[in-house]
This record gives C-alpha cells, structure tokens and sequence, in this order.
C-alpha cells in the first residue's frame, strides 16, 4: 500500500511532464495568439502571415534568453538576405523593461516585439525558456527548439531555405 501511494504521484508526474514537454513538430500548423507592441498597439502572430518568421520566446530576466539574443542578433544580416523577420516575443516584462533591456545588452531590436498576454504560454504550452520557432510563410512549423548557436540556427533554416 506504501509502494502504491509512493508510486501514484510520481507517475502522474511524469505523464504530466512527457506532455508538458511535446514541442511542435515540423509542418504542425502555428498556434496564434496576441500581444502588445513596445507602443501598446495589439497585434496577432497570424497578421504577420505570408513571412517567414524566426521566433524567440523568453524574458529579460533569464541569462539562456539573453545568450540566444546575442546569438540571433550576429545573424540579423543572415536573416535579412533570408527575407525572415525576427520576432521576439517576451512572456513576463514590460515594454520599459524591454527597452532597458535591450539598450544595456547592446542589441538590435526585433524586428518586431510582442509583449505576450498570456497567449503565447498557454497556446505554445511554455515550460522553459527561451524558445525558438521558424515559421514558414504558410504559418507551419519548420523547427521548434530550445536554445541553439548561431551555427545551429544557420543549419537550420539552411535546410528549410537553402542559399542558391
């Protein structure tokens, strides 16, 4: 009986934790949700549909966030020649913290900034952070994953949209 009652929360735990920690699978359609821009105006991922989008969820407080920035932001110019839009989603700051952030960490703003309402981590089922997405121009998924470097995120998108 001990065994049982031992056994029971620690197998709900990792049911639990085996879901929690699906991401999304290439092709699986891109879920949509809303946020704030750094001016307050509303805006939806899906307006952005018809681009490719790189996007990376995280928040200014957490030091793997502030590493895939610095990462992602040595290849703006790569992403650019790539017509894809970076989009930096963060999931529990505030548009003046952003902005500090960002001036005191050196980098280049996103293409876009959304402050997530709480969309983004429920739909995208956010466990850890930071995380990050490809999207294609028909809003599928084209990888999803936890942080990479710069030489895996190039690899990446190379396979989904290689240089001629």
């Amino acid at each position: 009986m001990k065994i049982r009652l031992i056994l029971l929360p620690v197998v709900t735990l990792l049911c639990i934790s085996t879901s929690a920690l699906a991401l999304f699978k290439a092709g699986d359609r891109a879920p949509d949700f809303s946020g704030l821009t750094l001016d307050e105006q509303s805006i939806k991922l899906s307006d952005l549909k018809g681009k490719m989008l790189l996007v990376e969820m995280g928040a200014t407080w957490c030091p793997s966030c502030n590493e895939l920035a610095h990462q992602i932001d040595g290849l703006r110019d790569y992403l650019k020649q790539k017509e894809i839009s970076f989009v930096s989603v963060y999931l529990a700051d505030s548009a003046e913290d952003i902005r500090t952030h960002t001036k005191d960490e050196a980098l280049r703003p996103a293409d876009l900034v959304m402050i997530d309402s709480g969309e983004a981590r429920s739909n995208y089922n956010i466990f850890s952070i930071p995380r990050l997405l490809l999207i294609d121009e028909n809003f599928e998924i084209v990888f999803d994953e936890m942080p990479l470097n710069r030489k895996q995120i190039r690899q990446r998108i190379e396979k989904h949209r290689p240089t001629e």
